[in-house]
Formats: C-alpha cells, sequence, structure tokens
C-alpha cells in the first residue's frame, strides 16, 4: 500500500544528503556546463520555469506572521537597505573600477553582482550564528520585491557608462523569476496556515537543489565556448578579486550594523543579507541581457560565495552553531 508519509520521509532524507553538497553544488554546475555544454546548451527555455519554481517554494516557506513584530521596529530595514542597496555597491563599483579601469564587461559583471537581491542561503547562514530568523525573511522578502526596480536602476546608474542594455526586459525578467513566484509562494503559504511549511516545502526541497543545479548548467552552457575560447590568467586578478569584494562586503555591512547600535542577532541577519547575493539569478540576468566577459564575476561568486562566506562568518561572529541549519529557517535552503 502506498504510504504518502514514506516517500515524504525519503524526500527529507534525500534533502538531508543534498544540504551536505550544496558548498559544492554550483561549482559542480559551472564545471559540468562547460564540460558537456553540448548536451545542455538547447536548455535555455526551461531556465526561467525552472528559476521560478525555485523561487515559488521559497515564498511557500515564509509567513507573513514573520513581519508583524520586524515592520513595528523598522531600523534594522533602513540599516539594510542604506548597505545592500548604496554603500556596498558604490564601494564595489569604485574598486572594479580602479582594479579593472578599461574593463567595461568586468566592472558591469561586478556591478550585477552586487545589484542583485539578496540569497534565501543568507538566512540559514543567520541561524548558525543566532540572528534574527524573522528579520531574515523580512529582508529576503524587501529585497525580492524590490528587485525589479532595484537591479535595473543600480546597472543603469553605477555601469551606464560602460554598456547598454534592455531596461524594461530586465524588469520583466526579475517579476517573472522572482517576483511574482515568491508572492504566489507566501500566498499558499497563508491559505494553508503555515501547513505547507511543514509538509510542502520539506517534500519539494530536494527537487529546488536539482533544479538549482540544471539552472547553473544550462546557463553555462550557454556561455561555455566563449568562456574557453577566452580563456586567460585575466581570468585570476576577478577570481581573487571576487573573493576580496565578498568578505570586505561583510566588513563593511557588519561595521555599519554595529555602527547603528543594533543588537547582535540584528547585526548578524542585516551583515548576510547584505552580503551574500542571488548570484544565480546575477548569472541567469547576465546570460540574457549582458555579453560573455561580464559572466567572470559573477561565475566567480558562485564558485567562492559559500566559502567566503564560513570564513567571513568565522571571523565576525566565532564559532558558536547553536542549533540545525535548516529545520530551524523552516525549510527555507538555498535555492537560488
Amino acid at each position: 500500500m502506498f504510504r504518502f508519509s514514506t516517500v515524504e520521509q525519503k524526500l527529507i532524507a534525500a534533502n538531508k544528503g543534498l544540504e551536505r553538497f550544496m558548498p559544492l553544488l554550483t561549482p559542480t554546475g559551472v564545471v559540468l556546463g562547460l564540460i558537456v555544454s553540448d548536451l545542455f546548451i538547447g536548455g535555455k527555455p526551461f531556465v526561467t520555469p525552472l528559476f521560478a519554481f525555485l523561487t515559488l517554494v521559497s515564498g511557500m516557506g515564509v509567513s507573513v506572521k514573520d513581519f508583524g513584530t520586524i515592520i513595528r521596529k523598522p531600523k534594522p530595514i533602513f540599516i539594510f537597505l542604506l548597505t545592500s542597496y548604496i554603500i556596498i555597491p558604490c564601494l564595489m563599483t569604485g574598486l572594479a573600477s580602479l582594479f579593472f579601469r578599461g574593463n567595461g564587461d568586468a566592472i558591469t559583471g561586478f556591478v550585477l553582482l552586487y545589484a542583485i537581491p539578496t540569497a534565501v542561503v543568507g538566512c540559514v547562514w543567520s541561524g548558525i550564528f543566532n540572528g534574527n530568523n524573522a528579520l531574515s525573511l523580512t529582508l529576503i522578502v524587501i529585497g525580492t520585491m524590490l528587485a525589479p526596480v532595484s537591479v535595473p536602476l543600480t546597472v543603469r546608474v553605477l555601469a551606464s557608462s560602460h554598456i547598454e542594455f534592455d531596461t524594461s526586459g530586465m524588469m520583466l525578467s526579475l517579476l517573472y523569476m522572482v517576483v511574482i513566484p515568491s508572492a504566489i509562494g507566501i500566498l499558499i503559504n497563508a491559505l494553508s496556515k503555515g501547513h505547507c511549511t511543514d509538509h510542502a516545502v520539506p517534500v519539494l526541497k530536494p527537487f529546488t537543489k536539482i533544479g538549482l543545479l540544471f539552472v547553473v548548467i544550462i546557463n553555462t552552457s550557454q556561455i561555455a565556448d566563449d568562456l574557453i575560447a577566452s580563456a586567460s590568467v585575466a581570468y585570476i586578478p576577478q577570481a581573487l578579486s571576487a573573493f576580496i569584494f565578498t568578505v570586505l562586503s561583510f566588513v563593511v555591512s557588519s561595521l555599519i550594523a554595529k555602527l547603528a547600535r543594533l543588537d547582535h542577532a540584528n547585526t548578524v541577519s542585516v551583515t548576510f543579507a547584505s552580503s551574500m547575493k542571488n548570484i544565480s539569478a546575477a548569472m541567469v540576468l547576465a546570460i540574457q541581457f549582458f555579453p560573455p566577459a561580464s559572466l567572470i564575476p559573477i561565475i566567480s561568486g558562485i564558485v567562492l560565495q559559500q566559502t567566503t562566506t564560513a570564513i567571513s562568518a568565522h571571523f565576525l561572529f566565532g564559532t558558536k552553531p547553536v542549533r540545525n541549519t535548516i529545520d530551524n529557517t523552516h525549510g527555507k535552503g538555498d535555492v537560488r
């Protein structure tokens, strides 16, 4: 006799196995996309629906109730907006312009890397270091909803002298991939009175990780020939800069939060939300709207983000993982 509970438990167990593989998931996707590009190059039409599914599941794990206490004390939200949308993008663009003067594609790649909204996995990392879970969720939703306006505007302002792109097309792409699926997911959560967080999200989580892997593989396959043909030692400074910039973003966002006198929990949440970016979304947008050379900083970010985060968090917040990083975020893994 078929028992759904048995299937559910197996999928939850499978997800736990995939969780241990997460730091290697996106780098593996990049490598496979380069090696077997011919097998996946025709999959481009599936990228937007796949990404929408990933975002939908993320939204299903977010409860409207999480926003109540945060909205009543919005200071951490203002600090996040200031840090994530003004200070860090401007600082990183300035450094990229200094380090890669004359290389408009590289500068544009770094601009897009820091213009993109916060990553869902930031909530998981925040949970490890005693962050404010409700605040982390709120910042993710705010960043997601602002994305169709904030991302094109940031790229337009900071990279305007380097490249031209379809602003309205980028806005529509972000709406389809991020905003609408997230809103639907949150609505489903509300209508189910949170039951989908307990049952549907855990069952769907392993599929989101597989979906993310395919998104990275398909996108990498689209530019594999160009990347391989133009491969040179010039990639190394960009990869090194991606590492340094990410570490610097953690230091800066943490410092600003402390100067604003946020408590430890809110400082942790604001730091991760400001520093960890939804790089998979950046990769999708870069494939659609920018030259292949602008992908180097983004691919470097995909490969290095998890490791860089672990190193930065260790030095900023110590080594005190206090609870299970996945279970305590109600199924909100890194599906982006």
